[in-house]
């Protein structure tokens, strides 16, 4: 068999454990952000490989200049997945880095473990969490706050979520300047929980009211036939189309399905938008063009959210809608 060169770096090792290098980086240090099952695949690798990553002189963490760790320990949800999270990438080492600053307390836990006992949460004062819960509730005395999120509100809950209704109006205009005549928008089913999501539906409802053909196309995640799907519509009219991605983790799947047709390069960054910005998307030449939804933002209004909630103990029920922008690209 051929020998595994010794890994030189964070990027080798991430090649062969088929990660980034950020996952690579996170799960040495044994960061609760990677779940335990792909944290002790690359810890082994490692290991095996006799990698060891560099060590720098770290300046001592600097304390609190105002803690509030009187408020008690926050909760911070994540799914159970070992994919890559555009979203929890986003947000979450904002969130971790703002508890720190402030000197609160918090537990990082999985939605799965908290369902599975929910006598847990008595010892935490609030919650801060991602996407729309699945399958069951918070206790309505328990202050949250919520970053995206599309199911009705909870009862102790605050929201911050991007205005879908600015998504699919900055997608419109984008396709009318680009001058396409047809329009898809492709989202992967297990992301969408709810039967009318805003941002599908506007702008399916937007793209036609517009005059532009819209046309639906989910898929699931082992979905080999989508690329056929994809193909077949492509060549059924007017070559003129605009791509719209859901997220960045959909538009991902779009660029590597349209790569892989020998397209990417055709449609470029003049007729492919994605609703985020990522770094995943970066990877493909030409990159398409992004909505910024500015998730460290977001999470930073979170953190902010919260700890006026607990400092307060105001109604609850704040509804904050972060407004997106488009990322334009030039390219030679």
């Amino acid at each position: 068999m051929p020998s595994v060169r010794k890994p030189r770096n964070l990027t080798d090792l991430a090649r062969q454990a088929k990660v980034t290098a950020a996952t690579v980086s996170l799960a040495l240090r044994d960061s609760p952000q990677v779940s335990p099952k792909v944290k002790e695949r690359i810890r082994q690798m490692a290991a095996e490989q006799g990698f060891t990553p560099r060590t720098y002189n770290r300046r001592p963490k600097p304390q609190p200049s105002c803690s509030y760790a009187h408020f008690g320990s926050v909760l911070v949800l994540h799914y159970d997945t070992d994919e890559e999270d555009p979203v929890r990438d986003g947000i979450l080492p904002v969130i971790f880095q703002r508890l720190n600053q402030y000197g609160i307390d918090y537990q990082y836990k999985s939605h799965s473990e908290i369902k599975a006992n929910p006598s847990l949460l008595d010892q935490f004062a609030g919650v801060l969490y991602y996407n729309d819960l699945r399958g069951w509730q918070l206790p309505p005395e328990l202050p949250s706050v919520q970053i995206f999120g599309w199911a009705p509100m909870g009862p102790q809950q605050d929201r911050i979520t991007t205005d879908d209704r600015k998504v699919v109006e900055i997608a419109e205009e984008f396709f009318r300047r680009a001058g396409v005549k047809r329009t898809v928008i492709v989202w992967r089913e297990e992301m969408v929980h709810i039967p009318d999501h805003p941002r599908i539906t506007g702008f399916l409802a937007r793209m036609n009211a517009a005059g532009l053909e819209a046309t639906p196309m989910p898929f699931r995640r082992e979905d080999p036939g989508f690329s056929t799907r994809l193909k077949s519509y492509i060549e059924s009219g007017d070559d003129r189309i605009g791509f719209f991605g859901f997220n960045a983790f959909c538009g991902v799947k779009l660029c590597c399905v349209l790569d892989g047709l020998g397209l990417l390069e055709k449609y470029g960054p003049n007729s492919i938008l994605v609703c985020d910005k990522s770094l995943l998307l970066n990877v493909f030449y030409p990159p398409p063009t992004m909505i910024d939804l500015n998730l460290p933002t977001m999470a930073d209004r979170a953190v902010q959210m919260l700890l006026y909630r607990l400092a307060s103990r105001s109604p609850p029920s704040m509804f904050v809608q972060q407004s997106p922008r488009l990322v334009l690209r030039s390219y030679s």
